[in-house]
């Protein structure tokens, strides 16, 4: 059978709507801006895995450090308790580019939220827990008191 007479019998393949607008967005310079950033945050985001905290202790307080670079003070939540001290943070970050040569205007908004809970050896005394935030670590401190188990009689 001679080539250039063959005919495939299939019909011809529609376009995919999803493959066309995914074309024009890679064709779009300020996609690359948008994949970049996209990039940094699926890849450099504390959100994504949680963040690193550290237990340790003196020889009169129990000490944790959360390592949380690039997050402002505003949006770290701390939560005590009993003996338990959960750390919350919030990331709104809103990012707007303009071309005015091409009348393309782009608004993107992200919300991430990541939350770490210890559980410590000793009771929080809320009134002589202290805490600081410097050059992005957290330090929450507290004097070592033991911890007070409830127990239930049996009548």
């Amino acid at each position: 059978m001679d080539e250039k007479n063959h005919q495939d019998p299939r019909p011809p393949m529609r376009r995919n709507l999803m493959n066309e607008i995914d074309t024009f967005f890679q064709q779009d310079p300020f996609r690359g801006i948008l994949k970049s950033i996209d990039d940094f945050f699926e890849n450099h985001s504390l959100f994504s895995g949680g963040f690193p905290v550290r237990l340790y202790e003196s020889k009169d307080e129990w000490i944790v450090e959360a390592e949380l670079p690039g997050v402002r003070q505003e949006s770290i939540h701390i939560e005590l308790l009993s003996d338990r001290l959960r750390i919350a943070v919030e990331n709104d970050v809103s990012m707007e580019t303009k071309n005015e040569e091409k009348d393309i205007h782009t608004h993107e908004r992200r919300f991430e939220r990541a939350e770490r809970l210890v559980v410590l050896p000793y009771t929080i005394d809320r009134s002589r827990t202290h805490a600081s935030f410097l050059n992005g670590i957290l330090k929450i401190h507290g004097p070592k008191y033991p911890k007070v188990i409830d127990t239930l009689t049996i009548d």
